[in-house]
């Protein structure tokens, strides 16, 4: 059978419509030679995922988004529509997590399975989890940096607008005089150097001579302790006592003998005693001046014998 210039071209243009249409789904992820499952899941906010996003499982590429669209009775919520490959089972409670593939490729899904044992069916909704990229981390944690940053700044403006010419010169003057404060005390640590190290040293060698003489030191506290032990047990309270007894008695004996009580007493306080005496001095005085005055009187002998008293 002789096919017509016309089913020709009717056939070559269906074969090329059949070649676009795979090629545009190719380019777009698809597969329309291959059977897959479609699942749904529903974002505040994609952050850039486009149709066509791969979807992974463990960095294996397993699908694609096949369209994305807003909630149609809820216009803040999006709704991904993806697919995967018939073979692999979706365990309930499992999660579609939207994650930056790369710098260059964007945004795409991963599937993260739970540990449940039931799986999903064809067209069921699973949990959409939005992964924070590096960039809008750290955006978020700079954040409050650069508002710092810009308060310190207008700080610093409204500190320094206060400073006029004569400030300024003021402030330079202050710390030209700390600089030369610091200088001077450099100057007088380097001058003083060389006497902290003598005072080291010496302080070295008297800790090394209390060593060497530490047992010296220890017998020397241990015959303080013994004086100390001897001191404590002595009787002291009564020695003292004793020693006040002894002093009271005196006192007595002394405000009685002021008294004129008892023949000390009388001796010391009348002095009928001492002009007795004083006038038996002035008479033996007188005794012995005339003793050597007249001896004749007193004193009768001879070398020869009685002398005659009649005899002139």
């Amino acid at each position: 059978m002789k096919l017509n210039k016309e089913t020709k071209i009717g056939i070559i243009a269906v074969i090329i419509i059949a070649l676009f249409a795979w090629g545009f789904n190719f380019l777009k992820g698809k597969n329309i030679l291959s059977t897959n499952d479609s699942f749904y899941a529903v974002y505040s906010n994609i952050d850039g995922l486009e149709e066509a996003s791969p979807v992974f499982i463990s960095g294996y590429k397993v699908g694609v988004v096949e369209s994305i669209k807003l909630l149609k009775f809820k216009q803040d919520k999006i709704v991904v529509k993806f697919s995967v490959e018939e073979d692999i089972n979706l365990p309930k409670n499992s999660k579609a997590t939207i994650f930056p593939a790369t710098l260059i490729a964007g945004k795409a899904i991963k599937l993260e399975f739970s540990n449940s044992t039931e799986y999903h069916a064809n067209g069921d909704t699973i949990i959409g989890i939005l992964e924070q990229d590096l960039i809008s981390s750290l955006s978020d944690e700079l954040l409050p940096v650069k508002n710092k940053i810009e308060d310190l700044v207008v700080s610093i403006d409204s500190v320094l607008a206060i400073f006029d010419n004569q400030r300024k010169e003021n402030l330079k003057n202050s710390l030209d005089n700390i600089n030369k404060i610091t200088n001077e005390l450099n100057e007088l640590l380097d001058s003083e150097n060389s006497k902290l190290a003598k005072i080291l040293s010496n302080a070295e060698s008297i800790s090394s001579n209390l060593k060497n003489n530490n047992e010296q030191i220890s017998n020397i506290l241990t015959n303080f302790s013994n004086i100390s032990d001897s001191i404590e047990q002595a009787n002291i309270k009564a020695t003292i006592l004793n020693a006040n007894k002894t002093l009271a008695e005196f006192s007595q004996i002394a405000s009685k003998i002021n008294n004129g009580e008892g023949t000390i007493g009388m001796l010391i306080n009348n002095d009928s005693l001492y002009i007795n005496l004083n006038n038996l001095a002035a008479d033996l005085d007188s005794l012995i001046i005339d003793l050597n005055e007249n001896p004749n009187r007193y004193v009768h002998f001879s070398l020869f014998g009685k002398k005659d008293k009649n005899k002139r």
